[in-house]
Protein backbone atom coordinates (compact mmCIF):
# COMPACT_ATOMS: atom_id res chain seq x y z
CA UNK A 1 0.00 0.00 0.00
CA UNK A 2 2.77 2.40 0.94
CA UNK A 3 4.62 1.59 -2.27
CA UNK A 4 1.53 2.29 -4.41
CA UNK A 5 1.02 5.63 -2.66
CA UNK A 6 4.63 6.65 -3.33
CA UNK A 7 4.32 5.67 -7.00
CA UNK A 8 1.04 7.56 -7.33
CA UNK A 9 2.53 10.68 -5.69
CA UNK A 10 5.55 10.49 -7.98
CA UNK A 11 3.28 10.45 -11.06
CA UNK A 12 1.30 13.41 -9.71
CA UNK A 13 4.51 15.43 -9.31
CA UNK A 14 5.75 14.40 -12.77
CA UNK A 15 2.40 15.42 -14.33
CA UNK A 16 2.49 18.81 -12.57
CA UNK A 17 6.04 19.53 -13.70
CA UNK A 18 5.22 18.46 -17.27
CA UNK A 19 2.10 20.68 -17.23
CA UNK A 20 4.14 23.63 -15.97
CA UNK A 21 6.84 23.18 -18.63
CA UNK A 22 4.29 22.85 -21.43
CA UNK A 23 2.43 25.88 -20.07
CA UNK A 24 5.60 27.99 -20.11
CA UNK A 25 6.33 27.02 -23.72
CA UNK A 26 2.78 27.81 -24.88
CA UNK A 27 2.70 31.12 -22.95
CA UNK A 28 6.00 32.19 -24.50
CA UNK A 29 4.64 31.51 -28.01
CA UNK A 30 1.45 33.47 -27.21
CA UNK A 31 3.37 36.51 -25.93
CA UNK A 32 3.98 39.22 -28.55
CA UNK A 33 5.61 42.60 -28.29
CA UNK A 34 7.73 43.99 -25.49
CA UNK A 35 7.65 46.77 -22.90
CA UNK A 36 7.97 49.51 -25.54
CA UNK A 37 5.41 48.10 -28.01
CA UNK A 38 2.26 50.13 -28.68
CA UNK A 39 0.42 46.83 -29.19
CA UNK A 40 1.23 43.78 -27.07
CA UNK A 41 -0.02 40.40 -25.93
CA UNK A 42 1.11 38.84 -22.65
CA UNK A 43 0.26 35.31 -21.57
CA UNK A 44 0.98 33.04 -18.65
CA UNK A 45 -0.09 29.47 -17.98
CA UNK A 46 0.53 27.86 -14.59
CA UNK A 47 2.80 30.67 -13.49
CA UNK A 48 3.11 34.34 -12.77
CA UNK A 49 4.50 37.33 -14.61
CA UNK A 50 5.00 41.07 -14.17
CA UNK A 51 4.80 43.22 -17.31
CA UNK A 52 5.54 46.96 -17.35
CA UNK A 53 4.56 48.91 -20.46
CA UNK A 54 6.60 51.96 -21.47
CA UNK A 55 4.71 52.48 -24.75
CA UNK A 56 4.78 56.00 -26.19
CA UNK A 57 1.40 55.62 -27.94
CA UNK A 58 -0.38 52.63 -26.40
CA UNK A 59 -3.15 51.41 -28.69
CA UNK A 60 -4.06 47.91 -27.57
CA UNK A 61 -3.10 45.04 -25.37
CA UNK A 62 -4.24 41.51 -24.64
CA UNK A 63 -3.55 39.79 -21.33
CA UNK A 64 -4.26 36.06 -20.99
CA UNK A 65 -3.76 33.97 -17.89
CA UNK A 66 -4.74 30.43 -17.02
CA UNK A 67 -4.01 28.98 -13.59
CA UNK A 68 -1.63 31.85 -12.92
CA UNK A 69 -1.42 35.59 -12.54
CA UNK A 70 -0.20 38.72 -14.29
CA UNK A 71 0.65 42.09 -12.79
CA UNK A 72 0.34 44.65 -15.62
CA UNK A 73 1.82 48.08 -14.87
CA UNK A 74 0.78 50.83 -17.32
CA UNK A 75 1.89 53.79 -15.17
CA UNK A 76 4.80 54.65 -17.53
CA UNK A 77 2.77 54.26 -20.75
CA UNK A 78 1.06 57.07 -22.64
CA UNK A 79 -2.16 56.92 -24.65
CA UNK A 80 -2.89 58.94 -27.78
CA UNK A 81 -5.99 61.08 -28.33
CA UNK A 82 -7.94 58.15 -29.81
CA UNK A 83 -7.54 56.13 -26.58
CA UNK A 84 -6.50 52.51 -26.08
CA UNK A 85 -8.16 49.13 -25.66
CA UNK A 86 -7.19 46.33 -23.33
CA UNK A 87 -8.59 42.81 -23.39
CA UNK A 88 -8.19 40.77 -20.22
CA UNK A 89 -8.91 37.02 -20.17
CA UNK A 90 -8.38 34.95 -17.06
CA UNK A 91 -9.30 31.38 -16.19
CA UNK A 92 -8.58 30.16 -12.68
CA UNK A 93 -6.14 33.02 -12.17
CA UNK A 94 -5.85 36.72 -11.59
CA UNK A 95 -4.88 39.94 -13.31
CA UNK A 96 -3.98 43.26 -11.71
CA UNK A 97 -3.71 46.35 -13.92
CA UNK A 98 -2.17 49.52 -12.52
CA UNK A 99 -2.94 52.73 -14.46
CA UNK A 100 -2.01 56.40 -14.00
CA UNK A 101 -4.49 58.43 -11.93
CA UNK A 102 -5.17 60.80 -14.85
CA UNK A 103 -6.58 58.06 -17.11
CA UNK A 104 -10.32 57.64 -17.64
CA UNK A 105 -11.02 53.91 -17.46
CA UNK A 106 -14.17 52.23 -18.75
CA UNK A 107 -14.59 48.54 -17.93
CA UNK A 108 -16.96 45.98 -19.41
CA UNK A 109 -16.73 42.61 -17.70
CA UNK A 110 -18.12 39.13 -18.24
CA UNK A 111 -17.91 37.12 -15.03
CA UNK A 112 -18.38 33.41 -14.52
CA UNK A 113 -17.65 32.43 -10.93
CA UNK A 114 -15.24 35.32 -10.56
CA UNK A 115 -14.89 38.93 -9.51
CA UNK A 116 -13.51 42.05 -11.18
CA UNK A 117 -12.90 45.22 -9.16
CA UNK A 118 -12.25 48.73 -10.44
CA UNK A 119 -10.60 51.19 -8.05
CA UNK A 120 -9.96 54.31 -10.16
CA UNK A 121 -11.30 57.86 -10.26
CA UNK A 122 -14.80 58.13 -11.77
CA UNK A 123 -14.78 59.63 -15.31
CA UNK A 124 -16.74 62.70 -14.17
CA UNK A 125 -13.90 63.57 -11.76
CA UNK A 126 -11.41 63.79 -14.64
CA UNK A 127 -11.03 66.43 -17.39
CA UNK A 128 -12.85 65.81 -20.68
CA UNK A 129 -9.54 65.35 -22.51
CA UNK A 130 -8.25 62.67 -20.12
CA UNK A 131 -6.64 59.68 -21.90
CA UNK A 132 -9.27 56.95 -22.43
CA UNK A 133 -8.61 53.27 -21.65
CA UNK A 134 -11.37 50.81 -22.56
CA UNK A 135 -11.10 47.41 -20.91
CA UNK A 136 -13.02 44.27 -21.81
CA UNK A 137 -12.52 41.62 -19.12
CA UNK A 138 -13.60 37.98 -19.23
CA UNK A 139 -13.12 36.18 -15.92
CA UNK A 140 -13.80 32.49 -15.31
CA UNK A 141 -13.18 31.24 -11.78
CA UNK A 142 -10.68 34.03 -11.23
CA UNK A 143 -10.37 37.68 -10.43
CA UNK A 144 -9.15 40.99 -11.68
CA UNK A 145 -8.37 44.44 -10.36
CA UNK A 146 -7.81 47.78 -12.08
CA UNK A 147 -6.25 50.31 -9.74
CA UNK A 148 -4.07 53.40 -9.59
CA UNK A 149 -2.11 52.05 -6.62
CA UNK A 150 0.81 49.64 -6.98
Amino acid sequence: MKRKLKRWLMWVVVAQVAGWVIGQIIAKKMTKGDETSDEFQVATIMGGKKFESHAKDLRSGVVITSMGGIDLDLTDATIGAEGAELELRTTMGGIQVTVPEAWAVKVESELKAGEFQVDVAPPEALPDDAPQLRIHAVTRMGGGLVTTKA
